[in-house]
């Protein structure tokens, strides 16, 4: 009975900590009580109170999001459009009464850009990618129904637009030489289904400045945060533009993870991962051998804006189509307009492992290949011009050697080793003792 008593509270405890993203309710609570704080009519320990921590966070982070938009100037004409990629996503579109992981998502994400967008000068659209979706009907068929049902136009404000990247690869226009050489969808990952939604958005007519972001399919990442990156690319701070606004979920000081157990920030954002060392070793690599994008630590984030004509120079180009593309893309952004160019935002994040697509958090097949990649990107692009050197090239040689076993290995011997400091991103280790623990 006691044992009882004592889960029982546990789970309560939870309930008043966690972000429930099927929730319509509290949906909607983080907007409405957004709006109060801009009104002044409520704190944030209000908000607590009658909600909970999380929809607090969440709605003081879309509070200030909202006035960065209004301070950068929406009474001049800009557009704001949106991408996300589906795959197996038909579960978190339906609502919470029709699916156990019912996010209602395509709903929200548009009364999310309203209540960003409203009274201002900004317009916004919506333009969602199947990529392939096995589900019945596909993410597609069933988006589809619900633009149908809803009203939402097909073009200009508001619209939403539902495209399927195997229409895109056998009947689209020209996106770039190596997606044009795609023959089925089967060939490309979510990066494909990105490129081609981003493809289709600088393609549409706009008036003014022209602002295009990509996102995750769920509502992980409110969208009402986009008028911090959007303020970001509409201003120009210092004397300097930016041409790419990039949400960061951890690694920034005020970014927030929402658990199911509470909120976290650094160092516990990053130091209480159950991954830490698979991503601080990743980070390493990345920061060793594309030094432009170290400060960039969360480049896999999916929620990233960046100027129109920036986007458009460099989309042509793109030839990686897997986990890799978000970094490729940084780089050619950083060989046309230097690293100073790419602006880190910190954003609430709430992690969504219900019906993910996304690697385990062990260490293991896709996180080597997500390594491997980023000596792949250094090989293309920076190696002709900027060849490892020292312990640089000591760990590109580590890492061309890394199979599967090894890689387990290494990271087990970090974790083993790991003291629990704060160095976390800073983290640097002797390719020499890589390979020991790698056992190589």
């Amino acid at each position: 009975m006691q044992r009882d008593a004592a889960v029982a509270s546990s789970l309560a405890v939870a309930d008043s900590l966690a972000r429930d993203l099927t929730d319509p309710a509290q949906n909607q609570a983080v907007l409405d009580a957004a709006s109060a704080l801009l009104a002044g009519s409520t704190s944030s320990e209000e908000i607590t109170r009658l909600h909970n921590a999380a929809v607090a966070v969440e709605a003081d982070a879309v509070a200030r999001s909202r006035t960065r938009l209004l301070a950068a100037g929406t009474d001049a004409a800009a557009h704001l459009s949106v991408v996300f990629a589906m795959y197996g996503e038909t579960g978190r579109m339906s609502t919470r009464d029709e699916h156990l992981h019912g996010e209602d998502l395509v709903r929200v994400k548009v009364r999310q850009l309203d209540w960003l967008t409203a009274g201002t000068a900004l317009t916004w659209s919506l333009v969602a990618v199947d990529d392939g979706c096995p589900d019945t009907p596909s993410s597609a068929e069933m988006m589809d129904g619900i633009v149908t049902a809803e009203g939402y136009p097909a073009a200009g404000h508001r619209s939403v637009t539902v495209l399927r990247l195997a229409d895109v690869i056998t009947d689209g226009p020209s996106i770039g030489s190596v997606f044009d050489a795609l023959t089925s969808a089967t060939q490309s990952r979510k990066g494909g289904s990105i490129l081609a939604g981003l493809a289709h958005a600088l393609r549409a007519p706009v008036a003014g400045r022209h602002v295009v972001a990509y996102t995750d399919a769920d509502l992980s990442a409110n969208l009402a945060q986009l008028g911090a990156l959007t303020a970001r690319i509409l201003s120009v701070e210092a004397g300097r533009a930016t041409i790419a606004a990039l949400g960061q979920r951890y690694g920034a000081p005020d970014a927030v993870l929402v658990l199911p157990t509470g909120l976290v920030r650094e160092p516990l954002s990053t130091g209480s991962k159950p991954n830490k060392l698979i991503v601080l070793f990743r980070h390493a690599v990345r920061a060793t051998l594309i030094p432009d994008l170290a400060h960039v630590l969360d480049t896999q984030a999916g929620f990233k804006a960046f100027e129109a004509g920036a986007l458009r120079d460099v989309l042509p180009l793109m030839s990686s189509f897997d986990e890799s593309f978000d970094i490729e893309l940084l780089i050619r952004l950083v060989d046309r307009n230097g690293a100073d160019a790419l602006a880190v935002e910190p954003i609430v994040f709430v992690e969504d492992y219900a019906a993910t697509n996304f690697p385990s958090l062990e260490a293991g097949e896709q996180h080597l290949a997500m390594v491997h990649q980023v000596v792949g990107l250094y090989d293309r692009f920076l190696a002709p011009s900027r060849p490892a050197e020292g312990e640089s090239a000591a760990l590109l040689a580590l890492v061309r050697d890394l199979d599967l076993p090894a890689y387990v290995r290494l990271i087990a011997g970090l974790r083993a080793e790991d003291t629990g400091d704060d160095t976390l991103f800073d983290s640097r280790w002797p390719a020499a003792h890589l390979r020991e623990l790698a056992g190589l």
